[in-house]
């Protein structure tokens, strides 16, 4: 008997194991800003990461999830600049920030990652 069949089933556990991975994201863009500022963290790379789970799918709207998924280059391209600019720029400045724009709307541009249908 493996040790995960041990495990009982919380109704929490149950519910948190089927997630979608967007979900996943939302809760560690939720949750992992907290726990730096708890924490005291203050490595710019990490904070970086924070700030782009939280941006990227706790603050994202519906509305630019869509837009994202039509592949209106005009929500790609504020998508890209807030959620891959800003913490670009968080590490490495202004190169940093148009790496990171440039590089977050190239990967939502290809239309790998949509809704949850």
């Amino acid at each position: 008997m493996s040790v995960i069949t041990r495990i009982p089933k919380l109704p929490l556990i149950v519910k948190v194991s089927r997630l979608y991975w967007w979900q996943w994201g939302q809760l560690l863009g939720s949750a992992f800003p907290v726990f730096l500022w708890v924490t005291s963290v203050r490595h710019p790379l990490l904070w970086a990461v924070a700030l782009h789970l939280c941006l990227d799918f706790t603050a994202q709207s519906t509305a630019t999830a869509q837009g994202k998924v039509r592949g209106d280059w005009w929500t790609l391209s504020y998508h890209g600049f807030t959620t891959g600019g800003w913490p670009g720029l968080l590490v490495g400045g202004m190169p940093g920030l148009v790496v990171g724009a440039v590089t977050h709307s190239l990967i939502d541009a290809t239309g790998k990652f949509g809704l949850q249908d």
